[in-house]
C-alpha cells in the first residue's frame, strides 16, 4: 500500500515537471481549440519571450482590442514584428502591458483578469496572467465557425460593455481612406460623451503621408522608366 502511494505521488510530481511551467488552466474563448502536446508547448515557450511593461511605451497603430467587465481595455499595437498589448482604464490611464516579437498578425481577448493572445500565423491561443506568465497554450482549429469568430469577435472594431461603446477608429480626415490600421480607441457612454483612451492619430497621419508619398514617387519612377524604354524601342524600330 505504501509503495502504491509512493508511486502515485512520484507520477504526479513527474507529470508536473514534464509539463514545465504550464498548469491545467482552462481557457474561455469563442474558438474551438485543441490542447497541445507537452513537447510542442515547451518548444513554443523556448522561442516566445513576453516582456512585462510597467511604463507606457511609444505608441503605434492599433491592430486589435478588447474590454473586460471591469472596464479595463487591452489594446494590441504593432510596428512591423514588434507587438505590444497595453492595458488602460476606461479613462485612458495606462496600467501595464506586454511586448513580444511576432512576424504575423495577432488578436487579443480578455479571459477574466488574464489575457489571451491569438497568434494567427501559428493558429495558437496563448493564455497569460497579469505578470506576463504563460499559463496555457492551445491550438485553434481551422473551421468555418472559427473563421467567423476571427472576423466578428476578435477583430470587430466595436464592443459594448456596461452600457458603453468602445470603438477602434481613425481621426485623420481624408487620410482615413489610406490607413491600413486604426489610430484611436475611444469610449462612448450612454449619454454620448466620448473619452479618448488611446490616440496615435498625429503620428499615424505623418506615417501615412510619408508612405503614400514614397509610393507615388516609386510609381512615377516606374512609369518614367517604362515610357523611356518604350520611346527608345520606337526610335530603334524607326531606324
Amino acid at each position: 500500500m505504501k509503495l502504491k502511494k509512493f508511486l502515485s505521488i512520484f507520477f504526479i510530481i513527474a507529470s508536473i515537471l514534464i509539463n514545465g511551467s504550464f498548469s491545467a488552466f482552462a481557457i474561455n474563448t469563442g474558438f474551438t481549440t485543441n490542447e497541445l502536446p507537452s513537447e510542442d508547448k515547451q518548444t513554443f515557450l523556448s522561442n516566445f519571450e513576453l516582456t512585462l511593461l510597467t511604463e507606457e511605451p511609444q505608441k503605434n497603430a492599433v491592430a486589435c482590442f478588447d474590454v473586460n467587465e471591469d472596464g479595463l481595455v487591452a489594446i494590441g499595437t504593432e510596428n512591423a514584428s514588434k507587438k505590444s498589448i497595453l492595458i488602460y482604464t476606461s479613462n485612458g490611464t495606462f496600467q501595464y502591458g506586454y511586448e513580444f516579437d511576432s512576424s504575423g498578425s495577432f488578436g487579443v481577448e480578455w479571459d477574466g483578469n488574464n489575457i489571451i493572445i491569438y497568434l494567427i500565423r501559428s493558429d495558437l491561443a496563448v493564455l497569460t496572467d497579469e505578470k506576463g506568465t504563460v499559463l496555457e497554450l492551445y491550438e485553434i482549429e481551422n473551421t468555418i465557425e472559427n473563421n467567423s469568430y476571427w472576423n466578428h469577435s476578435v477583430f470587430t472594431p466595436q464592443r459594448e460593455v456596461n452600457n458603453s461603446r468602445y470603438i477602434m477608429k481613425n481621426d485623420m480626415g481624408l487620410l482615413n481612406v489610406l490607413a491600413s490600421s486604426y489610430s484611436q480607441v475611444v469610449k462612448i457612454d450612454n449619454n454620448e460623451n466620448e473619452t479618448i483612451i488611446y490616440d496615435f492619430s498625429d503620428q499615424y497621419a505623418a506615417k501615412v503621408i510619408v508612405i503614400s508619398a514614397a509610393a507615388i514617387v516609386f510609381s512615377a519612377v516606374v512609369v518614367f522608366v517604362i515610357v523611356f524604354k518604350f520611346k527608345g524601342m520606337k526610335r530603334q524600330s524607326a531606324n
